[in-house]
């Protein structure tokens, strides 16, 4: 399975209302080191499936939004996460350790879960 869709995989599990970082979707994937490689695989998320993967479940470790170079997606994803009742203080920070998902299933290369 490439690394797009075991990221994709892994994103799917995290429950409205829940943001994790990239670097936890990375560390849970075995690569703790690739966060940025998480980051481009969301960004690279075909848009029919942008409802299937929670694309913007995934946010900064300062709990923030990234994608300075997306004019739009950010705003798409602060709206989708203040829908799910995800909240963001005036510094545009969310509470990640509160709302921090770590329950990832692991997903093998084979993409068996």
């Amino acid at each position: 399975m490439r690394f797009d869709e075991r990221v994709y995989a892994l994103v799917v599990q995290i429950p409205a209302g829940r943001v994790c970082a990239y670097g936890d979707v990375a560390a849970a994937l075995g690569s703790p080191r690739a966060a940025r490689q998480v980051g481009f695989a969301l960004a690279r998320l075909a848009h029919d499936r942008a409802e299937e993967v929670p694309w913007h479940r995934v946010i900064n470790a300062r709990g923030m939004i990234s994608g300075q170079d997306d004019l739009m997606r950010p705003e798409l994803q602060r709206e989708l996460l203040r829908s799910e009742g995800v909240v963001f203080n005036s510094a545009h920070r969310c509470a990640l350790e509160r709302l921090r998902f770590l329950g990832f299933i692991p997903v093998d290369e084979a993409g068996a879960s």
